[in-house]
């Protein structure tokens, strides 16, 4: 396929309406944000007090997904009697590991009993305002956080929200769902086994946990009625998986997707056809199939799970109930739910991918040959458009091309078609210098993944520099204030029109307008337009 070559590239390195607050001043003396312990519907939990805000790890909110219950729709999680510890992250879902977003909790992980959440309160609201002036009906905004890793890798519990919860006085609550094979396997005898068919049991995981937010998070303090989804890379994916699945009507309010929401699964035949490899690479067929299957271990089930030479065909299918078409389309027939979005790209995401394989060295007769595999007869004019004349190296040049199609130009796309349906804010991240882990010589910029820790606290990359410090602070307010009201802007810093035709560059020495036009030109938008099916897809 031609788009293989983007493919297999992010497969290597992918990490990883609205309701309006009340005229009225809320009573926010309803807001109880001093006690640890807080009732669910299936018990009590005891949490801990962190720098300025609560923490409550590691809560069930699905049943574990194991036995007769692999490959099946979430179901409830059990009760329990007395007070429940959480203190300490449930175990991530099984995965090799995450690359970007920093966190050791994924690695070697083998345990399905992994969906639990992480709720996170701020414990006053003195920061960027005070608590009535956020709260509504003494009810806080929350933010569910969906992680990124090419949906085979991450756990919630990698990302530390504390600047968006003390900083921005909202509540953060992070999340694990099934991954790889085990979240979005397709499989004929799997997709007639109950009415939402297969290969989105991750998707499914996902709405649990937002259902399980419905029903406990006013117990936090929070707002159910006001809730933002947002997510990076294949979390970014999701959450516009979410804006186009029937299935999660009415389970939040607003979305905002990093770097993801152009991202293509494959259609449910494909999903089926690799699933049948699948199995039989497993040893299992015939009426048996799934007893054989779900016989398997979590490590048998690993080793088998890269039958097509790339991990991204463990995506969310489409075609089927769970997400009856894919994201591009939804959004170009008005066909996605009618919240306001907040949606962007990084100007050099593709120069992670470049590093992951290795090319950012390669010689000039590489960069032809490279170009020439992906994109077969396209490869001259593509050339044409990315001379190394004009990009300095082969690694440079690819890693153009690969932000191009892949990323910036299938995000300007997305954000013209839903702007004619809903209210979109748009950004492009541009610090060349984001404090991402420094491999060899070859600079990053604002790579894919670049804009984390400017919102997240990282366990590998320690604390931002000071030269990061002012557009980090920017972020946080600008996301923290798209989850209050559906608007980014706020005070002190710089205005964030609508969509359309203008976006915001989030750069160091300030955050300020950029218009689209400028954007299309720099990532030869008008050139990709007319070869749209070199979008990454699976």
């Amino acid at each position: 396929m031609r788009s293989r070559f983007f493919a297999v590239l992010l497969a290597l390195a992918l990490v990883a309406g609205c309701t309006s607050e009340s005229d009225d001043p809320p009573a926010a003396k309803s807001v109880d944000l001093t006690t640890k312990v807080v009732k669910t519907d299936n018990g009590t939990v005891r949490g801990a007090n962190e720098a300025g805000y609560r923490s409550f790890l590691g809560i069930p909110y699905a049943a574990p997904p194991v036995g007769a219950r692999r490959w099946m729709p979430p179901e409830p999680a059990a009760k329990w009697s007395g007070e429940r510890a959480a203190t300490e992250a449930g175990a991530a879902c099984p995965q090799a590991g995450s690359i970007v977003s920093g966190g050791d909790s994924g690695n070697g992980s083998t345990t399905e009993d992994c969906l639990y959440l992480n709720v996170y309160t701020p414990t006053d609201g003195t920061a960027r305002r005070t608590l009535p002036e956020q709260a509504r009906d003494g009810k806080l905004p929350v933010m569910v956080w969906i992680h990124g890793g090419s949906y085979t890798s991450g756990a919630g519990s990698d990302y530390g929200p504390g600047r968006l919860v003390t900083e921005g006085g909202v509540i953060v609550v992070t999340i694990n769902y099934r991954l790889g094979a085990l979240g979005f396997l397709g499989l004929s005898e799997l997709s007639k086994e109950q009415p939402l068919g297969s290969g989105n049991y991750g998707l499914l995981d996902q709405q649990a946990a937002l259902r399980w937010v419905q029903k406990n998070i006013a117990n936090f303090g929070g707002d159910a009625k006001n809730v933002t989804l947002f997510g990076e890379s294949a979390g970014g994916g999701s959450v516009c998986s979410q804006l186009v699945s029937p299935e999660a009507d009415g389970l939040f309010a607003k979305a905002i997707a990093e770097s993801g929401c152009a991202l293509r699964g494959p259609a449910q035949s494909v999903a089926e056809t690799t699933g049948a490899t699948f199995a039989a690479k497993l040893g299992c067929s015939g009426a048996a199939v799934l007893t054989c299957l779900r016989g398997k271990s979590v490590a048998e089930v690993r080793a088998a799970s890269n039958v097509s030479g790339t991990s991204l065909t463990y995506a969310p299918a489409t075609g089927g109930p769970v997400l009856p078409t894919d994201i591009e389309t939804a959004f170009s027939r008005g066909t996605f739910k009618d919240v306001p979005l907040l949606q962007g790209t990084n100007h050099d995401e593709g120069r992670l991918f470049v590093l992951s394989l290795g090319l950012q060295n390669v010689g000039p007769e590489l960069y032809a040959t490279a170009v020439r595999r992906a994109t077969g007869n396209l490869a001259p004019r593509i050339i044409e458009r990315y001379p190394l004349s004009k990009y300095g190296t082969p690694g440079d040049a690819l890693g153009a091309i690969i932000t191009d199609a892949t990323f910036s130009c299938p995000a300007l796309r997305t954000n013209t078609s839903a702007a004619k349906h809903t209210t979109v804010y748009a950004y492009e991240f541009n610090d060349p210098n984001a404090p991402l882990p420094k491999i060899g010589t070859y600079p990053l910029k604002a790579a894919h993944a670049a804009e984390l820790p400017y919102l997240f606290d990282l366990k590998r990359l320690g604390a931002l520099p000071p030269t990061a410090q002012k557009l980090s602070k920017e972020m946080v307010a600008y996301w923290t204030s798209f989850a209050i009201d559906g608007n980014p802007n706020t005070g002190g810093a710089a205005k964030w029109d609508k969509f359309g035709p203008g976006m915001q560059a989030l750069v160091p020495e300030g955050s300020k307008p950029l218009p689209s036009t400028s954007f299309s030109a720099d990532h030869n938008c008008d050139f990709w337009a007319q070869h749209p099916e070199l979008a990454l897809r699976s």
